[in-house]
């Protein structure tokens, strides 16, 4: 039980020895990266990375405060909700279906497909209009093509 308990405490060790090592490893990385791009950049590219992170930087105080007082406010409405839920609040509204008018609603005339595509004829010509253009020949002639 003993030698147990020293391997998780040695494999506990060796964790955050890792995580610490990580840890140290990506501050090293980030100030290198920043003093290679501070270098590099002109005086207008920096004031413009620092105004963004900056505004990063404004920005997360007041996003932990928004989530701060939303999660205090759900567990105050936890604490004063009744115990047992009434029937209106635990109830579903009520569903109503409006079929369209002459409509059918026949289980025998159901149809998988649109009333062009069934067996019941031929397809009928599509037409198609462009707006501002002038109406062409095949627009005033009828052809029994399918386009």
């Amino acid at each position: 039980m003993n030698e147990e308990m020293e391997g998780k405490r040695a494999s506990r060790r060796r964790w955050e020895r890792l995580k610490m090592a990580s840890g140290i490893t990506a501050v090293a990385f980030a100030v290198t990266l920043a003093i290679v791009v501070g270098n590099r950049l002109s005086e207008e590219a920096l004031s413009v990375l620092v105004g963004v992170a900056c505004g990063v930087g404004a920005a997360i105080p007041t996003s932990l405060i928004i989530v701060a007082v939303t999660r205090r406010q759900e567990n105050r409405d936890r604490y004063h909700q009744s115990p047992h839920p009434t029937a209106s609040s635990s109830a579903y509204p009520p569903v109503i279906v409006v079929a369209p008018p002459g409509s059918q609603q026949h289980n025998e005339h159901w149809r998988a497909l649109p009333s062009s595509f069934s067996s019941s004829g031929a397809p009928s010509r599509r037409r198609f209009t462009v707006v501002g253009e002038p109406p062409t020949e095949s627009d005033e002639h009828e052809d029994n093509g399918w386009w």
